[in-house]
């Protein structure tokens, strides 16, 4: 390989800045993920109340 064929170094400035979009963006994921939860929770307990799954 040739010198010029090497990833970008993004240094302190980089890091940072990558480490503060994982920081601030957490909700990006964690609110997503609540409403799967929730609609899991709807369809298992709004759904044939007082039944297990086998059952009609």
């Amino acid at each position: 390989m040739s010198d010029n064929a090497q990833l970008a170094r993004t240094g302190t400035l980089g890091a940072v800045a990558i480490g503060g979009a994982v920081v601030t963006g957490w909700w990006l994921l964690a609110i997503p993920a609540a409403v799967v939860i929730a609609g899991a929770l709807v369809i298992r307990f709004g759904f044939r109340p007082g039944k297990n799954a086998g059952q009609r």
